[in-house]
């Protein structure tokens, strides 16, 4: 596999459910904005009335969240907590609205407390080993989603989550067997496809990398690492039956405009695309800019390999990958 492919993975988190109480009519509708205000002055209204009500205040920090008021939310959650510290929900929602301000570590506490609360709240688990797997904590990260899995093992994020992180461990087998089993549970997901297909190419699977490649543009058809990615093997690939040089060229001109141009990895991919059909003027053209955009980068690791490829197009030679 090509040292640079590019990987589309983004660690998932999981919103709270709806906690019952006052605010829960209003969470679930599709309210204009005037509505959401009038919902909040509602609940302000009845705090004011009972302010020591947890429930009351942990649904206007979700009121306040969906209104894009994040610090207000914790505000209200940390309230919450003082009455009922612990309501495992409020430590979850407290961690969730914490992340969104980049609070990581306080994150981290209030998922660690509500799982002290509830152990088998496989939500929380679920982002806790998400944060974790942020901070390059894969061995407790691992054993987050792995709990969170025994109590909810329907969760398609989670197994994602856990194929990601394996795939970060160089766990190939281990992340294929991750993200089968969350296209078990979500088939149509493109980014588990583009995942597996990206493991499976790594492993010389070339015929069940193509399809799952295609599994992944069938739902999205500008889903960045599988457009890129099917490019390459198309025009790379060590076999003729699983090369479509036209097709490599169609897909690279996609990333390339996907990306304005101004990413070395597609770049790179484009000259190689464009080698495969036999237009080395312009593959060297191509991969002369995915040289410039890695300096800029300082992707000094990408450099030799696509100086490698540019002199072989100078030859009218076009790049194969190893068997």
């Amino acid at each position: 596999m090509r040292s640079g492919l590019l990987v589309g993975m983004a660690i998932a988190l999981l919103v709270q459910v709806i906690p019952a109480g006052p605010a829960a009519a209003a969470l679930t509708q599709d309210l204009t904005r005037q509505g959401l205000l009038d919902a909040i002055a509602e609940q302000e209204q009845l705090i004011a009335g009972a302010p020591y009500n947890h429930e009351t205040r942990t649904g206007l920090a979700l009121l306040y969240l969906r209104a894009g008021r994040p610090d207000d939310a914790v505000t209200q959650l940390q309230a919450a907590l003082r009455i009922e510290p612990e309501h495992a929900p409020a430590h979850y929602n407290l961690g969730y609205t914490l992340v969104l301000l980049g609070r990581s570590e306080e994150a981290i506490a209030a998922y660690e407390r509500a799982i002290a609360i509830r152990a088998d709240y496989a939500a929380a688990r679920h982002n806790l080993g998400g944060l974790l797997q942020a901070q390059g904590r894969l061995p407790e990260a691992a054993e987050q989603f792995r709990l969170a899995l025994e109590s909810e093992p329907g969760n398609a994020g989670t197994y994602f989550n856990l194929g990601m992180l394996l795939q970060m461990q160089g766990d190939t087998s281990g992340a294929i067997e991750q993200y089968r089993l969350a296209l078990e549970i979500t088939p149509n997901d493109a980014q588990t496809h583009s995942s597996l297909a990206q493991m499976l190419a790594g492993e010389k699977q070339w015929a069940d990398a193509v399809a799952e490649y295609l599994l992944a543009l069938e739902t999205m058809p500008n889903l960045l690492s599988a457009v890129v990615n099917l490019a390459w093997l198309r025009a790379t690939a060590p076999d003729d039956v699983f090369r479509d040089p036209d097709h490599a060229v169609a897909l690279a001109e996609q990333a390339a405009d996907l990306t304005d141009r101004r990413n070395f990895i597609v770049m790179d991919t484009l000259g190689a695309a464009y080698a495969a059909v036999g237009r080395f003027d312009d593959a060297i053209a191509a991969a002369n800019t995915a040289i410039a955009l890695a300096q800029a980068e300082g992707e000094d690791a990408a450099l030799g390999p696509i100086r490698v490829r540019a002199t072989m197009y100078l030859t009218y030679r076009p790049f194969r990958t190893p068997r």
